[in-house]
């Protein structure tokens, strides 16, 4: 089991790789294997669902960046407690198709082992997401 600190340090490495556009080192972070799940409606958000393997996560990303273009992905705290890490943040993001903005707070529960995030969970206010993306309040 690592420490606490070490798992955190290891999502913290992901997000800044990931908003400094690095793509290749935020993956760099990811266990081969990840489970990664963004919770919410399929049928609304096309980017909810359960996502396997570093093709998966690409999958995740691309279905992201085909409807949304993210403004903000900042975390304001990550605790890691072994190797589970608990993350709070903000989303800041943009619909592609209506040009709506959506600005929320999201939860994650990260699991990091051998300094690798194996299982990603994001929680935010899915009603929020849909709602941008479709128009409907």
């Amino acid at each position: 089991m690592s420490s606490g600190q070490d798992s955190a340090d290891t999502v913290k490495r992901f997000f800044d790789a990931f908003n400094a556009g690095d793509i290749a080192a935020a993956f760099a972070t990811l266990s081969p294997d990840i489970e990664w799940t963004y919770h919410g409606p399929r049928d609304r958000i096309p980017f909810a669902g359960t996502f396997a393997g570093h093709a998966g996560v690409q999958d995740f990303f691309a279905r992201v960046g085909q409807v949304i273009e993210v403004k903000e992905m900042t975390p304001l705290s990550l605790v890691g407690v072994g190797d589970q890490v608990f993350g709070r943040g903000i989303e800041h993001s943009m619909s592609l198709a209506t040009g709506k903005e959506y600005r929320v707070q999201w939860s994650h529960v990260y699991e990091v082992k051998d300094g690798l995030m194996t299982r990603f969970d994001e929680f935010i206010d899915t009603a929020a997401v849909a709602g941008c993306l479709d128009g409907r309040d």
